[in-house]
């Protein structure tokens, strides 16, 4: 039996579309360049059709855009302006998203005392782009820009000015609203002082601006977006109290006429957010009525505002100030803060993956599997020292394909656990080696040993020694080890290469010790000897397979339901019955009867397969149904409030941008990100999250307990893992009440003292002064107000 041949239609199942394509072009508006001009700079980015990626301010998803220059030291560039974005919403999830072909504009100027003979400029453009599933994505590009004595333009500036004209105007100039300023309150802030961002609008004489909350039907409220900072928070703005315009039949508007300043209160909260220069992105949309009672259409102004932060670190290159040198600086976003190089972190998660891997061989999904190798390494005693390296060598080669296999999977965005096919082929080969070491069958292979058959059922041959290491790495993959699951965290978001770096790292790791046993026997004489204890240990771990097989079942349930999991206990009847038939097979049988009795074994099996998925049961239909059901915010809350935590925690449904709307409304929220095959995500439940401890804390501090279970396929909780860095599950996050931009991001490995110092740091929910005031029937309490 080949199992890896009969696992690869089942990778098929899951494959996704890829990458998407991505490219980056770059342009100037002069062929040639003088000391002391300037020019400006076309980024041209193309996305495939159907996905899409995100501008740099980032509202409720996503992950923003960044563009990085790499110039000479005397030439500056300046901040990219993005054309106008789509404000696009996906389960109550706003974002603004750019498809197709984009063009970004930038000046950069040269030097007047420049002696470049030439400018080569280079730009990386690095993004998410999603469809279904979202995928880190990266291009660049080069120009060279020759130096002359004058500027020479380019011939093409009908493209330049189509995509001026594609660009927000700024918001002194734009439309309706001439001479509008946005600046600081103070040039410069330090940590934890309190500062403003003040809009200030100049409304054109006869026209107004609709108020954020218009009040009539069909006219659009004016917003503010800013940029996104790390260590920075922006509170809600504060708008002025609008005039009220009755029309007739409609009702009573609210709008703002003349000039109008709104207030946005600003702090630094990070004592080590980067001290220098800080420029921030604005978009301003508005809708303008004339006083005749003519609206136009909604559109954008565009804006920046810069301050100096006065922390006591060093500046970063994303944080220097537009139009210095962009040698070493970049406008990048400062959502990543670290300061590793990529070559550090690549080694850094080489050396994570390399020490998973290892921890993985005492994982308890791999013990089973690991246990059959002992054995095999129980009966080489004696034998030839080459052949007992080449086994041990086959064994690795099982263990590094799956790794392999699953660096390709973890790129595309895959896991195998949420696919019913995958787990429910698991089950039955974890139980029908249950039965071979019950004694139900044994596959006897003449070879070398043909005149002695008791030694040729001994001797491990390499097509079993490959399978065993296949399989224990595959069930490794549900037992995640700690160091493991990071590295691969980091491996989803670099591509496939780097993924199969790291995973290649992983598998070494899990197959040094089989290598170092293997290429010194003579350590195995610690194991014991071969004897009748054998016997009963080989028994004793085909208890310990079929267990892991019913565990599985789990699984089953959960992607399934209950009559997915009776039609898999009943195809396991179905493969009992084919070992049966191999277990009667005798190598004194003629090869006909042999390969009879062998294609009778595989049609069981497939008539199994035929009688209980395709006849009897769906398992597509099933997969996708049985979805946690939506609710109001107020039941969730009510039901939340009326149980006695005594003995559980009352998990609510997640759903996206729930966690957000929560904290704002007051309340402190956590959120677990886990599935039913994830053993990290039921430990992390078991010890430190479901206990009394834990349960007191959140019913004291008045926490909403939200539960986002990927035990399924679900690519809005994918997107949200990627944001949060990490490829899968287990995902702990805390959202403080009031402070939703605040999130606390735990460890993937949990204790009590963890858990309790990140609801404790979060505090308590701002609602009432007790939002759990007592624990009542359902009937009798009443829906807190959201």
């Amino acid at each position: 039996m080949n199992i890896v041949t009969a696992l690869f239609p089942l990778l098929a199942l899951f494959g996704a579309d890829g990458d998407p394509n991505f490219s980056v072009r770059l342009h100037a508006a002069h062929d040639t360049l003088a000391p002391g001009t300037q020019t400006t700079l076309a980024i041209e980015i193309n996305v495939e059709k159907d996905w899409h990626i995100y501008h740099p301010i980032i509202i409720d998803t996503g992950a923003p855009t960044t563009i990085d220059f790499d110039v000479p030291t005397d030439v500056t560039v300046g901040l990219p302006l993005f054309p106008f974005p789509d404000l696009d919403e996906e389960y109550d999830l706003e974002y603004f998203s750019h498809h197709g072909r984009i063009i970004v504009l930038t000046d950069l100027e040269l030097a007047p005392d420049s002696t470049l003979e030439s400018i080569p400029i280079a730009v990386t453009v690095s993004a998410l782009a999603c469809k279904e599933l979202c995928v880190p994505v990266t291009a660049q590009a080069r120009l060279t820009i020759p130096v002359a004595a004058s500027p020479k333009p380019a011939a093409d500036q009908k493209s330049l000015k189509q995509a001026r004209e594609n660009l927000p105007k700024p918001l002194p100039t734009a439309d309706y609203l001439a001479g509008s300023t946005l600046r600081i309150s103070t040039d410069q802030i330090t940590v934890d002082q309190e500062a403003e961002l003040l809009l200030t609008l100049n409304i054109q004489s006869h026209h107004h601006v609709q108020a954020p909350n218009p009040g009539v039907e069909g006219l659009i409220g004016a917003r503010l977006f800013i940029e996104p900072r790390a260590g920075l928070e922006l509170g809600e703005p504060q708008w002025p109290e609008p005039q009220r315009r009755a029309i007739p039949n409609f009702g009573t508007a609210r709008e703002y006429a003349g000039d109008v300043t709104v207030r946005v209160p600003i702090i630094i909260t990070d004592p080590l957010f980067p001290r220098g220069p800080v420029t921030l992105r604005t978009l301003f949309m508005y809708q303008v009525c004339s006083d005749a009672g003519t609206c136009f259409p909604p559109t954008y102004a565009a804006g920046q505002v810069s301050f100096n932060a006065d922390t006591p670190n060093e500046p970063t290159p994303a944080d220097t100030e537009p139009g210095q040198s962009l040698d070493s600086a970049s406008t990048a976003s400062t959502s990543d803060t670290t300061s590793q190089s990529p070559t550090a972190k690549l080694l850094w998660n080489l050396v994570l993956g390399f020490i998973g891997g290892l921890l993985l061989n005492i994982m308890p999904c791999v013990f089973p599997v690991i246990s059959l190798k002992i054995i095999s390494f129980v009966k080489q005693a004696g034998e030839d020292r080459g052949r007992i390296f080449r086994l041990g060598l086959v064994f690795c080669a099982g263990i590094m394909v799956w790794f392999w296999i699953f660096a390709w999977i973890t790129s595309i965005g895959q896991i195998p656990w949420q696919h019913p096919p995958v787990v429910i082929s698991l089950v039955a080969i974890l139980f029908l080696f249950a039965l071979n070491l019950f004694g139900v069958f044994e596959i006897t292979l003449p070879g070398q040993a043909s005149t002695h058959l008791e030694q040729a059922a001994a001797r491990e041959g390499y097509p079993g020694a490959f399978i065993k290491g296949f399989l224990a790495t595959l069930l490794g993959t549900a037992c995640t080890a700690p160091f493991f699951a990071s590295a691969a965290a980091y491996a989803s978001t670099q591509g496939l290469l780097i993924s199969f770096v790291v995973f290649t790292g992983a598998g070494l790791g899990m197959s040094s010790p089989y290598v170092i046993l293997s290429a010194f026997p003579r350590w195995l004489s610690a194991l014991p000897k071969p004897g009748p204890w054998m016997v009963i240990f080989k028994q004793a771990m085909g208890f310990v397979l079929a267990g892991t097989a019913v565990w599985l079942l789990l699984t089953v349930a959960d992607l399934l339901d209950a009559r997915g999991v009776v039609w898999t206990v009943a195809l396991l009847g179905f493969v009992a019955l084919a070992a049966w038939l191999i277990g009667r097979i005798n190598l004194a049988w003629s090869f006909r009867a042999r390969l009879i009795t062998w294609l009778a074994a595989l049609a069981t099996v497939a008539i199994g397969i035929w009688f209980c998925f395709f006849l009897m049961y769906d398992i597509n239909a099933a997969n996708s149904s049985g979805h946690a059901a939506h609710t109001t915010r107020a039941d969730l809350i009510a039901t939340v409030a009326s149980d006695d935590w005594s003995d559980h925690i009352p998990w609510q449904p997640f759903t996206p941008g729930l966690p957000e709307q929560l904290a704002n409304d007051g309340y402190t929220v956590y959120v677990d990100f886990t599935a039913t095959w994830c053993v990290t995500c039921q430990t992390n439940k078991a010890t430190a999250v479901d206990i009394a401890s834990t349960r007191a804390l959140m019913r004291d501090l008045g926490v909403i307990p939200l539960k986002a279970d990927y035990t399924r396929t679900d690519p809005e909780i994918r997107k949200i893992l990627l944001a949060f860095e990490h490829n899968s599950v287990p995902l702990n996050l805390v959202y403080p009440a009031n402070h939703p931009e605040n999130v606390i991001k735990l460890p993937v490995v949990l204790t009590p003292g963890i858990v309790s110092d990140a609801l404790t740091k979060a505090g308590p929910s701002k609602t009432t002064p007790d939002p759990f005031p007592a624990a009542q029937p359902a009937s009798d309490s009443a829906p807190h107000p959201l």
